[in-house]
């Protein structure tokens, strides 16, 4: 029997910063089993849904081979059977020159459900975060948007200009010295009407230019301005050096590629982000946990050990979640010293209500070692960490006397990164020796000029086989000092002239 097709949702994801995504659209993305998204939509809305959610990039972008209209709507409808639920993310507002209604059109016809949820369109939001508003009490009463892409062959005579106090064209670039001839003819602005071009609305690294409209061209060719942009005219556009408010962040006009799992992420993301960072999400890592291994983990078999040690966030939250699928809880640890190898992994076990008995200064190995006595006699320690891992910790504990048990509930295997791009200035950091191996395997990402960031001295040893040169480390493996290392790096590289 025939299931019957599931519904798409076609969602506004916003111009750009990923907060600004509805509730009800970041809802049901979450909640549908395919996001089909765009070129312009934010990376980080779709790196963080569950991985249970099947991606597919069909992002379309001028002068670049892209997907035709026509396969993406087939692309759509293929999706829908059998039941599945269909995200379809589109930059800025489903119906403001996003093909959103042609789309409609073609669920329609092949009697496939849907429902539209809006979204913040560039028009109003890249000029809003520029200063300036659209309209004003007794300066303009009216605005307009305008599509300045023109379609092969049509001419600049056939688009129609509004009658409105302010403009605002998007997809102009290419047509911009037209569009401004045309204004002028039209006789409403002059020369001396201001008018500003906004490059990335709403991004950590937008950029707004002003000028009028006898400048603006110029302004373009000299300033390197290339798409996506939004251009203002009229004469709200002066408001802009009063009004503007989006201050330009210590890490702005900047990539950082962040190469962790999508599950650990979120808190470097999220700084990133906060300092204007533009943040190049790429999972090039996955964590498969071991079945028959974490199947182990009882209150039976915890009973004999007298000591715990946890050395990463991965391991801590699986040891814990499988000692409370397996039927224990946080008391099967009640009488065993617990040590974890850093902040991160303290703070996963202390959710589950376990607070270590220490922590070392340095979050390594070695830094643990230098916690505990050298004679470990009578000591029974249990290591639950990855399947590949430094030997120096259970091997200099079995030297001081302990019985050491190595368990490893975790496998760090290779992600999928065909989707994802990097660029000769790219800031990437390497979290992992794991990360730096995985990175390095690709001929292509070898050859690029990439400025290299190090969470700590060990994943920094893995890349001195691969990286020459002198990198940025942070000073210990924490979020915060990798963050700091960066902010230094780049400052430095400011400093010297360095690209980037």
């Amino acid at each position: 029997m025939r299931k019957n097709n599931g519904k798409v949702f076609l969602i506004g994801a916003g111009p750009g910063d990923p907060g600004l995504i509805t509730v009800k659209g970041k809802r049901l993305l979450e909640s549908c089993d395919v996001v089909v998204y765009d070129a312009l939509v934010n990376e980080l809305l779709v790196t963080r849904l569950p991985q249970n959610i099947k991606r597919i990039f069909a992002g379309k972008r001028g002068g670049i081979p892209s997907p035709s209209q026509r396969s993406i709507n087939e692309l759509i409808v293929r999706e829908t059977r059998g039941g599945k639920n269909v995200a379809r993310l589109k930059g800025g507002d489903v119906l403001v020159f996003g093909r959103g209604s042609e789309e409609m059109e073609y669920l329609i016809a092949r009697g496939i459900p849907y429902e539209v949820v809006p979204g913040i369109t560039s028009a109003i939001a890249a000029p809003s975060y520029a200063g300036i508003p659209i309209t004003h009490r007794g300066i303009s009463r009216s605005f307009a948007v305008v599509t300045g892409h023109l379609h092969a062959g049509e001419s600049i005579d056939s688009l129609e200009l509004p009658q409105a106090d302010t403009i605002v064209f998007l997809m102009a670039m290419a047509n911009l010295s037209e569009l401004v001839k045309k204004l002028l003819a039209a006789g409403k602005f002059t020369k001396k009407t201001p008018a500003a071009l906004i490059r990335n609305g709403t991004r950590p690294d937008q950029e707004t230019i002003t000028g009028t409209l006898g400048t603006i061209c110029a302004l373009k060719e000299k300033n390197n301005i290339t798409p996506p942009v939004a251009f203002i005219v009229g004469e709200t556009v002066r408001f802009a050096k009063v009004l503007s408010w989006y201050r330009r962040l210590p890490l702005a006009g900047i990539r950082v590629a962040v190469l962790r799992t999508n599950e650990q992420s979120e808190e470097l993301t999220d700084a990133l982000t906060e300092r204007g960072a533009t943040v190049v999400p790429c999972p090039i890592i996955r964590i498969v946990p071991r079945k028959r291994e974490i199947k182990r983990i009882t209150l039976r078999f915890l009973r004999p050990f007298t000591m715990v040690l946890l050395t990463s966030p991965n391991g801590a939250g699986l040891f814990m979640e499988s000692l409370m699928t397996n039927g224990g809880d946080a008391r099967a640890l009640a009488g065993k010293k617990v040590y974890a190898l850093g902040t991160g992994t303290a703070a996963v076990l202390l959710k589950s209500g376990i607070r270590v008995d220490a922590l070392p200064e340095h979050f390594v190995a070695e830094g643990v070692l230098e916690l505990l006595p050298a004679d470990l006699s009578g000591e029974t320690i249990l290591i639950p960490r990855a399947s590949v891992a430094r030997e120096v910790l259970p091997e200099t504990l079995r030297k001081r006397g302990a019985s050491v048990t190595v368990l490893p509930v975790y496998d760090t295997v290779k992600n999928d990164t065909g989707s994802y791009t990097f660029s000769d200035g790219d800031y990437v950091l390497f979290t992992s020796s794991s990360t730096v191996d995985y990175f390095y395997d690709d001929p292509i990402r070898r050859s690029l000029s990439i400025v290299p960031v190090c969470i700590g001295p060990i994943t920094a040893n893995t890349l001195r086989r691969y990286y020459r040169k002198k990198a940025a480390i942070a000073d210990n493996a924490t979020i915060p000092e990798l963050i700091q290392a960066l902010e230094m790096e780049v400052r430095r590289r400011k400093r010297s002239g360095s690209r980037r």
